[in-house]
């Protein structure tokens, strides 16, 4: 069993240990698939068998499983190799993590969560001292070509760059990333020109926060394309179908550009806090009280990335948006 190895960064604060937990689902998934750094987890038998096991191919993998790790492949290359993205195994964050693991389970709500702290579950196939790993659930009985892996990689994404976890932030941004795959680009409206707008559609919001986010992909990238290896272009699932389709994503260099500004931000918090670089408490990390510097941060690069474009700028929706700057508490 081969897994990827991917050097850290070499720059910030130093990683915690590896923290070690159990959980009693985990262990009953006695399969695994491994792909590049991703391994694939489940089962046949049980609570948490795969309810759809066909195996189209016959290379003695369900497609389901493969094709969530084609999916997951894809959009790891689209993430780091086509946007630029820092892998999260090479965060300084992550720097003890061997691989990401996802776990295929039959969860009671949603369709998968992905978790920001690295943990060594001693799964037993890694030997007496175990494995730490990233963690990313996934919902075993969802279609095949669900958009949820690409989806809940995109966390980790987030979580290598920051430690905020406001939802308009991070659902927002993951379901502008799930249309790297997706065919067209999300849909958009116009930016809140007001306080009471901000509050209602975007820190009031989680997945629909992501209309923001486009719309200003939109404004700053009208023309929204990827330039894709061509063999990552013709990648596709079990049945033949593409895993992407089309090469359209507006705003790519926008939004790396919003998650390097956020690791520099949280690192100030931090400091200011007296609190550890990576060591904050979920309820800190979730906490509404840092929305206003977030959004400010977010402005900041809007109106640099505007005036460099030459044409956003000069619209009264962006001057609207722009103008809050001076409203935030």
């Amino acid at each position: 069993m081969l897994v990827a190895a991917f050097p850290a960064a070499a720059q910030g604060a130093g990683p915690k240990e590896c923290r070690t937990a159990r959980n009693a689902d985990l262990p009953r998934l006695d399969r695994i698939h491994v792909r590049d750094e991703f391994r694939v987890f489940y089962t046949l038998d049980g609570e948490h068998a795969l309810p759809d096991a066909r195996d189209a191919n016959r290379n003695g993998v369900p497609d389901k499983v493969e094709d969530v790790a084609t999916q997951l492949v894809v959009g790891r290359r689209i993430f780091s190799e086509v946007m630029g993205l820092t892998h999260p195994m090479r965060q300084v964050r992550n720097a003890r993590t061997a691989s990401i693991d996802v776990f295929l389970l039959k969860m009671e709500k949603g369709n998968g969560r992905s978790y920001d702290e690295a943990t060594n579950y001693r799964l037993g196939i890694d030997g007496p001292q175990g494995h730490c790993a990233l963690r990313i659930d996934l919902l075993n009985s969802h279609s095949n070509q669900n958009v949820s892996p690409a989806h809940e990689l995109f966390h980790q994404y987030q979580y290598g760059y920051t430690m905020f976890k406001a939802r308009w932030l991070l659902e927002g941004t993951a379901r502008w990333a799930e249309y790297a795959l997706r065919p067209g680009v999300g849909a958009e409206h116009s930016l809140p020109g007001t306080l009471p707008a901000l509050q209602a559609q975007v820190f009031a919001e989680s997945y629909a926060a992501s209309a923001m986010w486009n719309r200003l992909a939109t404004l700053l990238d009208p023309e929204g394309r990827l330039e894709l290896p061509p063999d990552l272009a013709r990648i596709t699932y079990v049945d033949g179908s593409p895993v992407v389709h089309d090469n359209q994503l507006r705003g790519a260099a926008f939004m790396k550009a919003m998650f390097e500004a956020l690791g520099p931000l949280d690192r100030q918090v931090s400091a200011r806090n007296g609190w550890a670089a990576f060591g904050w408490k979920e309820e800190d990390q979730r906490s509404p009280a840092h929305d206003a510097e977030i959004f400010r941060e977010l402005l900041q690069l809007v109106r640099a990335l505007a005036k460099r474009s030459g044409t956003a700028s000069t619209s009264a929706e962006m001057e609207a948006f722009l103008a809050l700057q001076a409203t935030l508490p």
